[in-house]
């Protein structure tokens, strides 16, 4: 973080310059000082540079290549959004994940959709909150008929999350989980069915918060205050810094409210308020967001002047619904490859025993795509 530290580069005032334009600005100026006046500057002077970047960092690392075609030779953008309208004008999104779970049994979707109606149901009274926190085991009822929208948080926020970061591998990105934890989750529904819809979304669930055991005996969602305050949170200072930064993000240029419409995905049906939303960004950050900045200064999906990219998106990614996927009027140097079994931004991890094929062919493209940009600007530089 700038000014010495989170707590300070966070401030207003200091906060307005965690922008788009200003870290790629950041990156022109870093690249240039490496060249010039850095120690490895005698041998980095016509050095060509390659640019890599995988969701949020992906939209970097393509805006890189077109806004600085002068000092970047080319960039690997992997599970890169640039098509925000796409994401919240339709429940494409939602309606990945929804896919993915129903690819493995067109059952789960069914299981979802009737345990997040029975959750809803059961929380108008006290007897049913009570029974809702047996079934997904809470330890502490539900305090009220609102806190089902906690619950349902907690529970959207685990279903999202083992298919976004499904790898075919177990991994700790954010909790303990197997390899492709959204099949063993689907599974799990599928073996629990003697229960109702609720408890056998508590099966699948287990799968994200409890893999090794680390939920314990019960999920403390009530009883702890920190548990249901990160439900809760929009931008407090006290909250992680990273978590601070990008709701500020969210409220200026990364604008990516998203809909669900219940039907043809298993999730409640939502419709963002962009007035709510702005009255928060606003009462949080002193801002509002700009919806259609990024499309427009950026152009989009519209790439067709652009040359020396590489774009991934893999197939279980729910952020390919804002990816760009095609492009019929790019050259030749626009390599685009939607990854089949693969979630969000896997070409860029380290290489797995148990990465799918798509991804181990598309890595030797990318390696050739690079050598192919590497001489080209060499070339230019004779």
């Amino acid at each position: 973080f700038p000014y010495g530290s989170p707590s300070a580069g966070l401030q207003p005032g200091h906060i307005d310059y965690l922008t788009v334009s200003q870290a790629l600005s950041d990156f022109a100026i870093f690249i240039s000082y490496l060249k010039t006046d850095s120690p490895f500057s005698k041998n980095a002077q016509n050095s060509p540079v390659i640019c890599f970047g995988g969701s949020y960092g992906g939209n970097l690392a393509l805006w890189m290549r077109t806004k600085f075609p002068n000092l970047v030779a080319g960039s690997i953008v992997s599970s890169a959004p640039p098509q925000k309208k796409l994401l919240r004008s339709s429940n494409v999104f939602n309606r990945i994940v929804t896919e993915v779970y129903a690819n493995v049994s067109s059952k789960c979707p069914v299981i979802v959709r009737a345990a997040f109606n029975e959750l809803m149901d059961k929380a108008k009274t006290v007897n049913g909150r009570q029974e809702v926190s047996q079934l997904l085991g809470i330890c502490t009822p539900l305090p009220s008929e609102d806190s089902a929208n906690d619950v349902y948080n907690w529970l959207y926020n685990g279903l999202e999350t083992m298919v976004q970061y499904g790898y075919p591998y177990p991994t700790s990105f954010y909790n303990p989980v197997p390899g492709y934890p959204f099949k063993i989750a689907c599974e799990a529904m599928l073996n629990s069915l003697d229960t109702t819809p609720l408890g056998a979304l508590k099966s699948a669930i287990d799968v994200y918060y409890n893999w090794t055991g680390e939920g314990g005996q019960c999920y403390s969602l009530f009883s702890n205050k920190d548990t249901i305050h990160r439900l809760k949170s929009f931008g407090s200072l006290k909250d992680d810094p990273t978590d601070v930064a990008w709701n500020y993000q969210t409220c200026t240029e990364v604008y990516q409210p998203i809909p669900a419409d219940g039907i043809t995905d298993m999730f409640l049906p939502y419709t963002p308020n962009a007035t709510q939303i702005f009255a928060v960004c606003n009462a949080t950050f002193g801002v509002v967001p700009r919806p259609d900045w990024e499309e427009m200064t950026f152009w989009g999906a519209h790439i067709e002047t652009a040359s020396n990219l590489f774009l991934t998106n893999g197939q279980l990614d729910p952020w390919r619904g804002g990816g760009i996927v095609q492009c019929d009027r790019c050259d030749d140097s626009v390599i685009i490859r939607v990854l089949e079994g693969a979630a969000h931004h896997l070409d860029l991890r380290a290489s797995n025993p148990l990465d799918p094929q798509s991804v181990r062919l598309v890595r030797e493209e990318e390696k050739g795509a690079i050598t192919k940009w590497i001489t080209d600007w060499n070339n230019l530089s004779k």
